[in-house]
């Protein structure tokens, strides 16, 4: 017995040398086995996708941005900018008809404001210099209700709300590249990825669903009903990777 435990004290005293030698930087990059889609950004750690996302963890591509919160006012068309500092509004200025999203572009140098003009076909995407603060020339946009970019950071995805369709444009210039129908997602509005990139989960809001997009193939995989009379809005993938958490704000709860 002595000896088996001398065994596996020497067994675990080697094991420990080994794994010190590695550091944590080598063992989250061995925990990770994601394969993602090309050109997206590898997956550090399989366990934690969020964890690039920590403190002290800023990318350089927003060196230089100022320290400020956008705010879209839908009714008022315009957006505020308030210091998180001194929690004091320091800017405000107008954009498109009903500002919904104020959305990061991939690279990080754009920040995007979402005005979708609620029924009307004057849709526009105004542009903001997250160095200056201050907004560009608006680009004409169809219903741009919400925004995200592909895995890639080649084109933007802009959510078509009214239309029930998802427009695939290019990433910088929002020219319209191709465009995918979700017939049966009345509401589309808000989504998140899979770990691998290979797909994305949008919620339903007026129909109780969630609608599975095939971003390698794009094509509408199919819906997962959850309440007719639910109102299915945020969704976030869990830091695994496994579990989709669905905020329905008329079910007062969260689906898994």
């Amino acid at each position: 017995m002595a000896y088996r435990s001398g065994r596996w004290l020497q067994f675990a005293s080697s094991v420990g040398v080994v794994l010190a030698g590695l550091g944590m930087a080598d063992l989250a990059s061995a925990a990770s086995s994601v394969t993602t889609v090309p050109g997206m950004p590898p997956v550090i750690n399989a366990s934690n996708l969020y964890g690039e996302a920590g403190v002290n963890r800023m990318s350089p591509a927003v060196a230089g941005a100022l320290q400020r919160v956008y705010v879209p006012n839908l009714r008022s068309n315009d957006v505020y900018v308030i210091d998180p500092a001194t929690l004091k509004v320091v800017d405000r200025f107008p954009v498109g008809l009903s500002p919904q999203h104020v959305v990061p572009s991939w690279d990080l140098q754009t920040l995007w404001v979402a005005n979708n003009a609620e029924g009307r076909p004057d849709g526009s995407l105004t542009p903001i210099d997250p160095k200056t603060g201050k907004p560009g020339k608006a680009v004409m946009v169809d219903d741009p209700y919400n925004m995200y970019f592909t895995p890639d950071g080649k084109e933007a995805i802009v959510v078509a709300e009214a239309r029930a369709r998802l427009d695939f444009r290019d990433a910088h210039t929002m020219a319209l590249k191709s465009s995918l129908e979700v017939p049966e997602c009345k509401g589309i509005n808000h989504a998140d990825f899979s770990i691998d990139g290979k797909y994305a989960l949008f919620t339903c809001e007026f129909g109780g669903k969630l609608a599975k997009i095939d971003l390698v193939n794009r094509k509408v995989v199919g819906y997962l009903q959850l309440e007719a009379k639910g109102m299915p809005q945020d969704i976030r993938i869990s830091p695994d990777g496994k579990v989709f958490y669905v905020a329905d704000m008329m079910a007062d709860g969260v689906y898994l």
